[in-house]
């Protein structure tokens, strides 16, 4: 005996048999004046069952087209030079700007698509980046970069776009796994520096009659203690330097 909520297709028609979808299947009842409190229970589980399915589908089309666009991207080197207050090189880095030349024509091919929201939270630039598959499955990735003071003589509206630009910069990075050799921007200065160096610099730039906001401009840091240890041996050699002129 045929079931009633079947869909058969006519073998004259020379179609192929089509799994009825949950909708279809809640359609046919109404049609048929079936729909109980039974029914309705058995097509909701079939609507969740159906949303299951393509969402894990989704999700391994992400995945699929993902290993492809990896395996077409190449090395990636840094371009740009920032110069310090002497004219010699800061940092090197790879623009944002120069990296989306390569990977925008890549994310086209294989569906995907980026897109950024920002937020600032506890002095630091929160940028996240979504990269989003046509399949519908999409992955967020965050990038928490400090404000600094920017490249020498900037204003600080300029510090701010620069920093915003670098968290997007590395949120895209992270997003498709990019690595930029010899990239040198100098907010990668590693780890803050200890209490005890926090209050060694602020010492130092009271005996030296330093301008302390200054000081912590030139540092890329609103505070002693969010100076990257990077920098240490560098501003500490400089504050001594300064307070010998004082002398």
């Amino acid at each position: 005996m045929r079931d009633e909520n079947s869909l058969v297709v006519p073998p004259e028609t020379g179609l192929q048999p089509v799994d009825p979808t949950p909708l279809a299947l809640i359609a046919k009842m109404l049609d048929s004046g079936k729909l109980t409190t039974e029914s309705v229970a058995v097509a909701k589980e079939l609507v969740a069952l159906r949303e299951h399915m393509e969402d894990r589908q989704a999700e391994k089309d992400f995945a699929e087209a993902f290993s492809l666009l990896q395996s077409e991207l190449g090395s990636f080197q840094a371009t740009k030079a920032v110069p310090d207050r002497n004219g010699h090189t800061r940092y090197m880095y790879l623009p944002y700007e120069e990296i989306m030349v390569v990977v925008k024509p890549l994310l086209q091919r294989f569906g995907f698509s980026v897109s950024f929201s920002t937020e600032i939270k506890d002095s630091r630039i929160v940028q996240t980046c979504t990269l989003q598959h046509q399949a519908g499955y999409h992955r967020d990735y965050t990038a928490f970069v400090r404000i600094g003071s920017g490249p020498p003589g900037c204003t600080e509206s300029q510090a701010d776009g620069a920093a915003m630009t670098y968290a997007k910069r590395y949120a895209l990075c992270n997003a498709l796994n990019i690595t930029v050799e010899h990239d040198t921007d100098a907010r990668q200065e590693g780890t803050p520096i200890t209490q005890v160096q926090a209050e060694t610099l602020m010492q130092m730039v009271h005996d030296a009659r330093a301008d302390e906001m200054a000081f912590l401009r030139y540092a890329g840091s609103t505070t002693y203690e969010g100076i990257g240890s990077k920098r240490y041996d560098e501003l500490f050699a400089m504050l001594k330097r300064k307070m010998g002129t004082k002398q």
